[in-house]
C-alpha cells in the first residue's frame, strides 16, 4: 500500500478519536449541568421547607407575644428653656433673641412625653437606652429597667438640651438638605419572662429646627414662628407619634440564641461550568 493510504488512515483515526473525545465532553458537560440543576432544586426545596418551619415558629411566638404600645405626645411648643435643676417648665420669653457669639451657648430643651401601655395580662420588663427620663420630685431621673404590670401604663420623657449654636447647625443642615446632626434619641424594649419568646423594641427620636436666623440681621436667632394662622411653628420639629416596632425572636434568651430570619430564595448559577478539553 502507498504512503498516502496510511496517511489518510491515520488522519481518519485521529478524527474519529477527536469526535469520541468531543462527544464525551458533551456528555460530561450535560451530566454536570443536570446534576447541578438537581442539586439546586434540592437546595431550594430544603431552604423553602426551612423557611416555612421558621415562619411557623415565628407565628407561634407572635401569638404569645406581649401586647404593648408606645406613643409619643405632649411635645412642648415653644420649646422649653434649660434650667440648671429640675424639669424644664417654661419657654423662653416670646420674641427673645440670641446674639452670636454672646448668647450662642444659651440652651433649649427638646422634650416629648412618652406613654408605654401594657394591654395584656402578663408582667413585662421594660429596658431603656438613651435620652429617656422619669420625673421624680420635679427632677429628671435616668430611666432604668422597670416592671410594667398587666393592663397598666407608664409615663416618661424623651429630652435633651442643646445650645442655640447647635440648633443653628441643624437649621444650616436642613437648608443644605443634609441629615440634622443634633437629635434626642432613645430605645424602649419590652419582654416577658419566657426564655423562648420575643423582645419588642421601639426607637424614639425627636429633632428639628426650632430656631432660625433673623432676616437682615447678622448672627441673630429667634424661635421659629409661622405665617399660618393655626400653626405655631411646631412643624419645625420632627418626630413620629407611634414609632414602629422591631421584634426579635428568641430560641433561648439564656443562651443568646435568636431565631433566624426565614429565607425563601437562593442564588443559583444561570449556566453550567466550563469543561476543559
Amino acid at each position: 500500500m502507498s504512503d498516502n493510504f496510511w496517511t489518510a488512515l491515520s488522519a481518519l483515526a485521529t478524527t474519529a478519536a477527536f469526535v469520541v473525545v468531543a462527544w464525551q465532553s458533551v456528555l460530561t458537560r450535560s451530566a454536570v449541568v443536570t446534576a447541578q440543576k438537581a442539586l439546586a432544586t434540592a437546595e431550594r426545596a430544603l431552604i423553602a421547607s426551612e423557611a416555612v418551619a421558621l415562619d411557623a415558629a415565628r407565628s407561634r411566638l407572635d401569638e404569645r407575644a406581649p401586647e404593648v404600645s408606645v406613643r409619643m405626645h405632649d411635645v412642648p411648643w415653644p420649646p422649653y428653656a434649660w434650667t440648671p435643676s429640675g424639669m424644664p417648665v417654661n419657654p423662653w420669653p416670646n420674641g427673645y433673641e440670641w446674639y452670636f457669639p454672646a448668647k450662642e451657648n444659651e440652651r433649649i430643651v427638646l422634650q416629648a412625653g412618652i406613654t408605654v401601655q401594657n394591654h395584656g395580662r402578663s408582667h413585662l420588663t421594660l429596658d431603656f437606652e438613651g435620652d429617656l427620663f422619669f420625673e421624680a420630685d420635679h427632677r429628671p431621673r435616668a430611666a432604668t429597667s422597670n416592671v410594667l404590670f398587666p393592663e397598666q401604663s407608664i409615663s416618661l420623657f424623651l429630652q435633651k438640651d442643646f445650645t442655640i449654636r447647635e440648633l443653628s447647625e441643624n437649621y444650616a443642615a436642613h437648608q443644605a438638605g443634609r441629615p440634622l446632626p443634633y437629635r434626642v434619641a432613645g430605645a424602649i424594649s419590652a419582654r416577658d419572662d419566657r426564655d423562648n419568646g420575643v423582645t419588642d423594641t421601639w426607637d424614639v427620636e425627636l429633632t428639628g429646627c426650632p430656631v432660625k436666623p433673623v432676616e437682615g440681621r447678622d448672627a441673630t436667632w429667634v424661635v421659629v414662628g409661622s405665617s399660618l394662622p393655626d400653626d405655631s411653628g411646631s412643624n419645625s420639629l420632627e418626630y413620629v407619634l407611634q414609632p414602629p416596632r422591631k421584634r426579635t425572636y428568641w430560641i433561648s434568651r439564656q443562651r443568646g440564641q435568636q431565631l433566624p430570619e426565614p429565607t425563601f430564595t437562593i442564588d443559583a448559577p444561570s449556566s453550567g461550568p466550563a469543561i476543559g478539553a
